[in-house]
């Protein structure tokens, strides 16, 4: 039961990322109603959805990552004012 709980915490925590990059594409929209509306796909779709961004995140630090120290702070700080 407890693993299902983490896992479900996990997941949780990932959509919410995901909004927060998602969310300034969309200003008309709040990260609440952005959210919901993810929350309403099905699960695959929301797998799909998150997925996506987080691995967009991910290929695009590993190329920040071939520009080596650099590299790796200019993508923090792009990363800091999309959230931001």
């Amino acid at each position: 039961m407890r693993h299902l709980s983490l896992s479900l915490r996990f997941a949780r925590a990932c959509r919410r990322v995901a909004v927060g990059l998602i969310a300034p594409a969309f200003p008309r929209l709040s990260h609440t109603e952005i959210e919901s509306r993810i929350a309403q796909m099905t699960v695959a779709r929301q797998c799909f959805v998150v997925g996506s961004v987080l691995s967009l995140v991910g290929v695009a630090g590993f190329t920040a990552a071939q520009f080596g120290v650099l590299g790796l702070l200019i993508f923090a700080a792009l990363i800091m004012l999309i959230v931001g």
